[in-house]
Protein backbone atom coordinates (compact mmCIF):
# COMPACT_ATOMS: atom_id res chain seq x y z
CA UNK A 1 0.00 0.00 0.00
CA UNK A 2 1.18 3.47 -0.86
CA UNK A 3 1.26 6.15 1.42
CA UNK A 4 1.02 9.67 -0.05
CA UNK A 5 0.71 13.06 1.53
CA UNK A 6 1.53 16.71 0.70
CA UNK A 7 3.02 19.58 2.88
CA UNK A 8 0.34 22.26 4.28
CA UNK A 9 1.81 25.62 6.00
CA UNK A 10 1.53 25.16 9.41
CA UNK A 11 -0.22 29.26 10.03
CA UNK A 12 0.65 29.46 13.90
CA UNK A 13 4.12 27.59 13.72
CA UNK A 14 5.22 30.65 10.71
CA UNK A 15 4.11 33.30 13.22
CA UNK A 16 6.07 32.32 15.59
CA UNK A 17 8.87 31.59 13.90
CA UNK A 18 8.25 35.28 11.74
CA UNK A 19 7.64 37.35 15.16
CA UNK A 20 11.39 35.25 16.99
CA UNK A 21 13.53 36.23 13.36
CA UNK A 22 11.91 39.72 12.96
CA UNK A 23 10.93 38.85 9.52
CA UNK A 24 7.06 40.91 9.84
CA UNK A 25 6.80 41.67 6.61
CA UNK A 26 6.26 39.72 3.73
CA UNK A 27 8.74 40.70 1.17
CA UNK A 28 11.18 40.54 4.26
CA UNK A 29 10.09 36.93 4.68
CA UNK A 30 10.27 36.15 0.88
CA UNK A 31 14.19 37.66 0.99
CA UNK A 32 15.27 35.45 3.49
CA UNK A 33 13.81 32.19 2.23
CA UNK A 34 15.19 33.38 -1.14
CA UNK A 35 11.74 33.40 -3.48
CA UNK A 36 9.37 35.88 -5.19
CA UNK A 37 7.47 37.86 -3.05
CA UNK A 38 4.55 36.85 -5.04
CA UNK A 39 4.99 33.31 -4.34
CA UNK A 40 5.27 34.22 -0.37
CA UNK A 41 1.79 35.99 -0.56
CA UNK A 42 -0.07 32.90 -2.88
CA UNK A 43 1.47 30.21 -0.20
CA UNK A 44 0.16 32.81 2.43
CA UNK A 45 -3.07 33.61 1.12
CA UNK A 46 -3.65 29.49 0.66
CA UNK A 47 -3.80 30.00 -3.24
CA UNK A 48 -0.69 27.95 -3.82
CA UNK A 49 1.06 24.67 -1.79
CA UNK A 50 3.74 25.69 -0.63
CA UNK A 51 6.48 24.36 -3.41
CA UNK A 52 10.17 22.66 -3.31
CA UNK A 53 11.39 25.75 -3.59
CA UNK A 54 9.64 27.64 -1.07
CA UNK A 55 10.14 24.91 1.22
CA UNK A 56 13.37 24.92 0.86
CA UNK A 57 14.64 28.40 1.33
CA UNK A 58 12.91 27.91 5.02
CA UNK A 59 15.02 24.95 5.98
CA UNK A 60 17.77 26.96 4.42
CA UNK A 61 16.63 30.35 6.64
CA UNK A 62 15.57 28.78 9.98
CA UNK A 63 17.08 25.12 9.97
CA UNK A 64 15.87 21.80 9.94
CA UNK A 65 14.54 21.86 13.18
CA UNK A 66 12.05 23.99 12.29
CA UNK A 67 10.37 22.00 9.86
CA UNK A 68 7.62 20.94 11.74
CA UNK A 69 7.06 24.08 13.23
CA UNK A 70 6.60 25.50 9.47
CA UNK A 71 5.13 22.62 8.41
CA UNK A 72 1.87 20.11 8.77
CA UNK A 73 2.17 16.51 6.56
CA UNK A 74 -1.27 15.89 5.48
CA UNK A 75 -1.96 12.59 3.85
CA UNK A 76 -3.31 12.60 0.55
CA UNK A 77 -6.50 10.62 0.50
CA UNK A 78 -7.74 11.26 -2.79
CA UNK A 79 -4.57 9.89 -4.55
CA UNK A 80 -4.36 6.33 -5.54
Amino acid sequence: MKVLATLRLNQPGLSKIRRLTGLDKDYAFAERIRVDSGTVSRVLTGKSAPGPRFIAGCIEAFGSDCFTDLFDVIPDDTAA
